[in-house]
This record gives structure tokens, sequence and C-alpha cells, in this order.
């Protein structure tokens, strides 16, 4: 399979944004600061590039897009132009030396031409000193530079910094698109549309299925939930003895607490028609949720989906995991049975 240049991973991921930044170029209305605001698999970074290959490209096509293919970008696909100056996280952190770095080349002109870029990504993992100690340069910049600032969370970016810089939400990446790449990426079938439900990337769904955790805590998911279905009160001990074990950190449990939310949403889903397997976030117990669908109606199943929603809320208020699970599984099979 060719592999994706800049350009055409942005065209493919966000065109709306491509065609506005390319349109900006042209026209001579770039600001000088931006943030892209989009989680991993976005394409917030080959935006970035497609913007700083415009910039200097030789060669532009006829569609506004830079051709990839002169010297100019060249160098920049390759790290190599001194005028387009990168930093990415050394490690959790953008370090001490790496935000030096950023302050010197931000005091120098442009080498090459009378054109230069700063691309930062991950800008949330900036200590504040250090986003601070940027900020006069992003407020006064030296000559005609441009600065995009890239991050997966703008909630955890200085408010001085989001009122210095045009704010670029990057539109999420639909879950058959995300699931078509998973596909490619050679993830079982059974996985795609929950994983595509799960996370943002192919590269965050690989970490969940890199120890089999995903797998295990489908299956357990799947016991209790046919459990809960045939009013089976044994989906009560499943919670201590299946789903419980999964969470360990805080982040699992969250993860746990989506996947519920997913296996519901299958049954809701199919009250109104018959799914494919392929549209399923949990294709093996298809049936089961299918004959659920059918046996309550709609506002049962909806008061379900609200009570399961709901925990989110209580994790956050910090209630024990294991009590909102009992719970809820004593509320769920209530429902079923009332």
């Amino acid at each position: 399979m060719t592999e994706e240049t800049p350009i055409t991973q942005a065209q493919r991921l966000q065109p709306q944004l491509v065609d506005h930044f390319m349109g900006l170029i042209a026209t001579h209305r770039l600001a000088h600061a931006y943030l892209f605001n989009g989680m991993d698999g976005t394409g917030r970074q080959a935006l970035a590039q497609t913007v700083a290959l415009r910039l200097f490209c030789q060669n532009v096509g006829a569609d506004g897009l830079p051709c990839g293919q002169c010297a100019e970008c060249r160098r920049i696909m390759a790290g190599d132009h001194p005028d387009v100056v990168r930093v990415v996280p050394d490690g959790q952190r953008i370090k001490v030396d790496q935000v030096r770095y950023l302050k010197s080349e931000f005091t120098k002109s442009a080498v090459e031409g009378n054109q230069k870029i700063f691309i930062i990504d991950q800008m949330e993992r900036m200590t504040t000193g250090a986003a601070n100690s940027l900020l006069k340069f992003i407020e006064e910049p030296v000559g005609n530079t441009v600065a995009l600032l890239l991050t997966a969370n703008k909630n955890l970016i200085l408010p001085t910094i989001l009122s210095r810089t045009q704010i670029v939400d990057l539109l999420p990446v639909p879950p058959k698109k995300l699931a078509d790449a998973l596909a490619q990426a050679g993830v079982a079938p059974s996985q795609r549309y929950l994983l595509a439900n799960l996370t943002e990337s192919v590269s965050a769904a690989n970490d969940l299925i890199a120890d089999d955790w995903l797998g295990t805590a489908q299956t357990s998911i799947e016991h209790w939930f046919t459990a809960c279905c045939q009013n089976d009160e044994r989906a009560f001990v499943r919670v201590q003895t299946e789903l419980v074990p999964l969470a360990a950190t805080r982040d699992r449990q969250r993860l746990v607490l989506d996947m519920l939310v997913q296996i519901w949403h299958d049954a809701l889903r199919q009250q109104t028609a018959a799914l494919p397997s392929s549209d399923l976030a949990y294709p093996q117990v298809a049936q089961v949720s299918a004959q659920i669908a059918q046996r309550l109606p709609i506002d049962r199943l909806l008061a379900i989906m609200t009570l399961v929603l709901a925990t989110h809320g209580q994790l956050a208020g910090n209630l024990n995991f294991q009590n909102i699970l009992e719970a809820l599984t004593l509320e769920i099979l209530a429902q079923i049975s009332h």
C-alpha cells in the first residue's frame, strides 16, 4: 500500500480545513498564530505540515495544493528545512532546553527567505512557565512568522495562550472511517466497530489490543450483558468476578463504562432494524441484543441507557467503582423484570 503524504492525509481527514488554509495562504490572509485542537488521529500534524508545505512550495498545483515533490517540499517532509521549526515533547514534557531553542529561533529572521513557521505539537505538555515564556513571541512575532500550536485538548492550554491564537477545532474522525482504517491495520472484525467508538486513532486502538485487554473485557461484558438480558441475578456476581478486575486504574474504569454504553447502544439501535455484524460493537451477542430490543419497549431501553450513561458522573463524583456497577446491575434487572 502506498504511504500517505501529509497532504493526502490532511485531505482525507480534514478536507474543509485544507481548503480553508490553502485559500488563506493564496490570498495572503494567514494569521500569525493558530491553535489546532484535535484528538490523535484527526490529522492535526498533517494539516500543520500541509500549511508549511504550501508556504514554501515552488510548484503549487492548479488545485492550490503544494506539489509534495519540489526541493522545498522534500526538505520539509524530511525535517530538514531551517525555516520550518518543529518541536514535539521529549518524553512526557516539552523540556526546558527545547523551550530555549524555540525562544532563540523566535528571535531570528528566516534563513533562506522571508517566511518562517513554527510547529509545536502537544502544547498541553508544555509547563506553565515555558508556555508563558513564549507568549511575547506569539504576541510580537519577528518578521513574517507563523506559529502553529497543536494540542489534543485545548482545555489544558493556558487561557493567555488561547486568547492570543486563533483556535481551529478539527473534526473528529467518523467511526466508519476509523473502522476502515482499523481493518487496513489488521484489527479483528469483531473489535473494529467497538474500537472506532472508543478511540480516535489506530495507534490508540493498538494500545488497547496490545495485551489482549480489550478482548478479555469484551468477553466479560458480553457475559454480564447476557445475564442481565436473561434477568439472571448472577449478573450481579459477575460485577465482582469479571468486571471489577478489568479496571485497576481510573482510565480503565472509564473505559469499562464506555464499553457498557456501547453494548446497550447496540440493543437500542436494533429496535428499529436488524444491523449487520460489522455495525455492532458486540457482534458475538447480536442475537441477545436483538432479542432484548424486541422484548422491551423503547422507553424501558432508554431508561437503561440513561442509567448506564449516568455512571460516568458517579465515577467523577468519586463513588466506588464496584458499588457503581452493582447498583447499575440491580437497576437494569429491575427494568427488565418490570
